[in-house]
């Protein structure tokens, strides 16, 4: 029985290991991105890097693509 016992939690374990790894790529990744943003539109848009965050500069770039 305690065989068993210590696979279960063995298992829920690497469960949660696997579960904290995705979470920390998805952090990981939406603040690379924001970065990312903040560096093209200060750095290649010549903008204040807080305008990236702006509703209306999104509404204005999702304008382009409206057909």
């Amino acid at each position: 029985m305690e065989h068993d016992d210590y696979l279960k939690e063995s298992v829920f374990l690497n469960i949660l290991k696997v579960i904290g790894k995705i979470i920390l790529i998805l952090l990981l990744l939406v603040l690379f991105f924001v970065i990312g943003l903040f560096i093209g539109y200060s750095v290649v848009g010549d903008g204040n890097f807080w305008e990236v965050l702006n509703q209306d500069t999104w509404r204005h770039i999702f304008n382009f693509f409206e057909f």
